[in-house]
């Protein structure tokens, strides 16, 4: 696992790591949005604005990035039955 994903999942207050859009690939949406979430709740507990850190916020942005190119790919369809 990645050195800023460990940081923030393990809850230590390193709020200084960088992630790259190639760390987040292989997650899926679910973890993206966990992931910000708890950047975000790290922020706030820290008293810390997102436009303060210029990192975090590139971070975040790389996330959102991420999130919007799974939603954008199209959705697997499972095998279609055969017709009657």
């Amino acid at each position: 696992m990645k050195a800023a994903m460990v940081a923030v999942q393990t809850g230590r207050k390193s709020m200084s790591q960088f992630i790259a859009p190639n760390e987040l690939h292989g997650m899926n949406e679910q973890e993206l949005r966990a992931l910000r979430g708890r950047i975000m709740a790290d922020l706030r507990s820290m008293g810390q604005s997102v436009f303060l850190n210029p990192h975090i916020y590139a971070s975040l942005q790389n996330i959102d990035a991420a999130i919007l190119r799974l939603q954008q790919q199209p959705k697997s369809r499972g095998p279609k039955p055969p017709g009657f």
